[in-house]
């Protein structure tokens, strides 16, 4: 999946997730943690092809400069899209949460992208082996009934789709903070 499709996407879910919450549990979360969690889950659903020389923020950020020093020699969908990543982030979130609150918000979101990427990723033409280095035999043959390939009519049409919620999120968020 292309950055932008999992930056809009990973926005759109969490973002509806964060307005169900609030909806569901009769509360408004405070707008800096929605804040937080919207750029952090941003972030997080671009950190796991951080291994890929044509990632968004190889492109766009310093990680580029870290990419030809520690990630050339490193297989793709390897290690940064397992689950080992999620459980890292969130155990550190965990960590942080009595004495630095907002740190540990922004991690745990970190975490959330990463863990949205890995799921999209999933349902490519190309798997992921969340388990990696531990690969469990025949992971990669299984096909789902929903599958697309990179660049593809599905990925395109995904990106409007998430497009769409996204802008439909924004607007209930808004309407959330006006209340």
């Amino acid at each position: 999946m292309l950055g932008k499709t999992h930056l809009v996407s990973s926005e759109a879910i969490s973002l509806t997730a964060v307005n169900y919450y609030s909806q569901t549990n009769h509360v408004t979360v405070p707008l800096v943690i929605t804040t937080i969690i919207f750029a952090s889950v941003g972030f997080g659903s671009l950190l796991p092809d951080v291994d890929s020389r044509n990632s968004e923020l190889n492109k766009t950020t310093i990680f580029g400069l870290f990419y030809k020093h520690f990630f050339i020699n490193v297989k793709h969908r390897g290690f940064t899209h397992t689950l080992w990543n999620v459980f890292l982030f969130m155990y550190i979130s965990l960590l942080l949460e009595s004495n630095h609150f907002y740190i540990a918000v922004c991690i745990f979101g970190i975490s959330i992208g990463i863990l949205i990427h890995i799921i999209e990723d999933g349902f490519s033409a190309n798997k992921v082996d969340i388990w990696y280095p531990f690969v469990l035999k025949n992971t990669n043959k299984h096909r789902h009934f929903f599958h697309y390939r990179v660049g593809g009519f599905m990925e395109k049409s995904m990106y409007v789709l998430f497009w769409v919620l996204l802008v439909t999120a924004l607007k209930n968020a808004y309407l959330i903070y006006l209340n």
